[in-house]
């Protein structure tokens, strides 16, 4: 008997509990199939068609990828497109909060024309750590003339920046866009097919570990983190213990740049380093075939050619200079000017032939 009882016990908290359980699946379900008409109705808003096009652009995100993946702020993408001809390409960025960025042409590839069939990629697109989370798209056009960036009044101006937003209204911008192409012939205009990807929260293995996001200006230096070299810039540092480490970027030709940062838990730390160009100085080895005749280094003065061998001038900045010499009180001679090039830590040699004027 008791054995009954508690069954029947153990049989109503499963009547009781079961329908909830269906009630949260259903609502589950229901939840996910919205989230995805929503992203596909999306899609349709801002995928412009060209009925007829003459020729195709493709874009792709990373390498095995494919169209749809994960990334989480901070994360380095890498796009690559080709045309099928010759055009005009621009592409777009659109961030879940409506923002539109342009990220290619830009400051690496500043010039919109592509040639058909070369692969091009834009390999420095980051994140950035402000995103909001959820969905974000890529879109590219291709025209057979100069159109959308020649229409934006700021351009070149915009690429001052790097990914710069054009505007923090998708449909506005959207509906400009289709307004423009609706202009055109068929056969002058393409749009890409259209990458979809998520930005998602990043997981932490510990509550004791934070990531760093290391970007020096220009890109390529190294990054050491405590010493131990992590890659090149742009680089993401993941699981770091919280606390303070020193971080470094080294790049040939620029001064080394270290710095002391505190990681906090389950956050990123975006580190941007400005590195200093390492001043660096040669010199130039002077032959002239006239004695006594002046040397000017960018209008300074350095000295006169000897009788024999050579006039020895040090600590030139290393770059481009320009380097005269003249017989000073004669017109029977030319005065020679050049513009040389001066590397750092080397000896330029110089042959100079004052040539006798013909008057």
């Amino acid at each position: 008997m008791n054995k009954s009882y508690f069954n029947r016990k153990l049989m109503n908290r499963w009547l009781f509990i079961l329908p909830i359980l269906l009630l949260v699946c259903f609502y589950f379900s229901i939840s996910v199939y919205a989230q995805s008409a929503g992203q596909t109705e999306f899609k349709k808003n801002i995928q412009l068609i060209n009925p007829h096009p003459a020729f195709s652009l493709r874009l792709q995100l990373g390498l095995e990828r494919g169209d749809s993946t994960s990334y989480v702020p901070g994360e380095r993408m890498v796009l690559s497109f080709e045309s099928t001809k010759d055009a005009y390409v621009t592409i777009y960025q659109y961030d879940s909060e409506g923002r539109v960025k342009i990220i290619f042409p830009n400051q690496s590839n500043p010039h919109e024309f592509v040639r058909g069939e070369h692969l091009y990629q834009v390999e420095e697109l980051l994140l950035p750590l402000d995103s909001g989370f959820g969905p974000g798209y890529i879109q590219g056009f291709a025209t057979a003339r100069p159109l959308l960036m020649v229409r934006d009044n700021r351009y070149p101006d915009i690429l001052a920046q790097e990914f710069p937003v054009i505007s923090f209204k998708l449909g506005d911008f959207t509906i400009s866009l289709r307004n423009l192409f609706s202009q055109q012939p068929p056969e002058n205009w393409v749009s890409s097919n259209i990458l979809e990807y998520q930005v998602v929260r990043p997981h932490y293995v510990s509550e004791r570990v934070g990531r760093v996001m290391a970007i020096s200006f220009p890109r390529g230096a190294e990054v050491y983190l405590d010493h131990e070299y992590q890659g090149v810039s742009p680089k993401r540092i993941e699981d770091i213990q919280t606390g303070q480490h020193l971080l470094e970027f080294v790049m040939p030709g620029y001064e080394i740049w270290s710095k002391t940062i505190t990681v906090s838990s389950n956050r990123t730390t975006q580190v941007e380093a400005n590195l200093v160009p390492v001043e660096s100085y040669g010199e130039i080895s002077l032959t002239c075939e006239q004695p006594n005749a002046l040397v000017f280094v960018d209008g300074k003065e350095y000295g006169k050619t000897p009788p024999k061998g050579t006039l020895v001038i040090r600590d030139i900045k290393e770059g481009y200079h320009e380097l005269t010499v003249m017989k000073p009180g004669s017109q029977n001679y030319r005065t020679w000017t050049q513009t040389v090039k001066v590397l750092g830590g080397e000896t330029l040699p110089i042959y100079v032939s004052l040539s006798k004027s013909n008057y």
